[in-house]
């Protein structure tokens, strides 16, 4: 169990990220390496998907204004271990301590998620018919979050770097 631990804040602490630029993990990516480093160590686990709002986060409004859609799907980890199940997520760096909630996990326990979901089920990849149909609505419905995703790791990055400032 202490293996799973260590696996957990090694890989929850690399920087989180949103808009696929280098040097940072989205929650989906940080999930699946985490799932392949506990198979390793013998420990089985599923990824889930859920639902959450970005106005239930800290961020600044001048960001959450460039979103036009507010849902984002949100992806953790269901852990079977010693005869127990928790969900975990590692999505959220330590370094952003100040600003988003950071989880902990005891190797038993269920963690705290990035922030409250709704609808989570266990994770399936899309068909491409329902990937092409998505794309459509974002670009028919001006839901394009590139711009979104920038500013929101530009905001983390310079969190990041203040909190390396003041250790």
């Amino acid at each position: 169990m202490q293996k799973a631990v260590i696996l957990f804040e090694k890989i929850r602490d690399l920087p989180y990220g949103t808009s696929s630029n280098d040097g940072v993990w989205s929650c989906y990516q940080k999930c699946v390496y985490l799932q392949r480093e506990l198979q390793k160590v013998g420990i089985a686990s599923q990824l889930l998907i859920g639902v959450f709002n970005w106005q239930d986060l800290p961020i600044p409004d001048r960001i959450l204004k460039l979103r036009q859609c507010r849902n984002e799907r949100h992806v953790m980890l269901r852990v079977f271990i010693n005869g127990s199940v928790c969900n975990i997520d590692p999505s959220i760096d330590d370094k952003l301590v100040s600003i988003l909630p950071i989880a902990q996990w005891d190797g038993v326990s269920s963690t705290i998620t990035m922030a409250p979901l709704k609808h989570l089920r266990i994770y399936q990849p899309y068909s491409l018919h329902e990937r092409i149909s998505s794309r459509l609505r974002h670009q028919f419905f001006g839901c394009n979050p590139e711009k979104f995703y920038t500013e929101l790791d530009s905001w983390l990055t310079a969190h990041r770097i203040k909190s390396r400032l003041t250790e």
